[in-house]
């Protein structure tokens, strides 16, 4: 597998733990139950609008936080001989007259 990429070190510690922190207030129970109060609003919005509007913006900046940091390591660059890209470029088809 020549162009399986390598990544010289793991993903940061930070990351796994926002990870875990992210399932922890998505999953656990009492925290949706104590946002599901009716009072107090905010800004007009009950408590389990805002509650789920803050974890999906905070689950998506742990996405991205992750993806920057796939980056940085770079996870993503791929050698790639110069044989294994001429090889498969089409060949000009012949006219026959």
């Amino acid at each position: 597998m020549p162009n399986m990429p390598t990544i010289a070190r793991p993903r940061s510690v930070y990351i796994w733990i926002w990870f875990a922190l992210d399932a922890f207030v998505a999953l656990f129970p009492p925290v949706y139950w104590i946002a599901a109060q009716p009072e107090p609003n905010i800004f007009g919005f009950p408590c389990s609008i805002i509650y789920f509007e803050g974890l999906g913006i905070f689950i998506t900046a742990s996405l991205l936080a992750a993806y920057r940091d796939d980056e940085r390591r770079g996870a993503f660059k791929v050698s790639v001989s110069v044989n294994e890209t001429t090889s498969n470029t089409p060949s000009s088809p012949e006219r026959s007259h």
